[in-house]
């Protein structure tokens, strides 16, 4: 079994056979590289609606802020800007954030396209 890294705050790699993958915080392997983003999102569990701040987007998933306490395997939804609603699961839950698994990926395009409107160069992030 692979040994935990501290979080850090920061990614890094580890190799896979003859590739190199990104690595969360916690040692475990990601399928894509996160993007620093920050936007606002529509965020719907049973019947409470509220906004919450994107900080982290990937094609797969992204992290969120400004939520309750929530549990893992969740089903929730969101609502990125000019988009329909999404399910996702509650992938990890923090005291100030959790990570959130889309069922259905976001398309490319779409991706791209948030990314380019709500991403933070590397500037913006060092000041968080």
């Amino acid at each position: 079994m692979p040994e935990l890294n501290p979080p850090t705050g920061s990614e890094s790699t580890a190799p896979i056979g003859t590739e190199t993958l990104p690595v969360d915080d916690v040692g475990g392997v990601r399928r894509h590289e996160r993007e620093k983003v920050e936007m606002l999102a529509r965020f719907r569990r049973d019947l409470v609606s509220t906004t919450v701040v994107l900080k982290d987007l990937t094609p797969s998933g992204a992290r969120i802020e400004g939520v309750g306490t929530l549990q893992p395997d969740e089903v929730v939804t969101l609502t990125l800007p000019e988009c329909r609603p999404m399910i996702a699961f509650v992938a990890w839950a923090g005291t100030h954030g959790a990570g959130l698994e889309f069922v259905h990926a976001l398309p490319d395009d779409l991706y791209t396209e948030l990314v380019s409107q709500y991403g933070l160069s590397s500037e913006e992030v060092t000041r968080d």
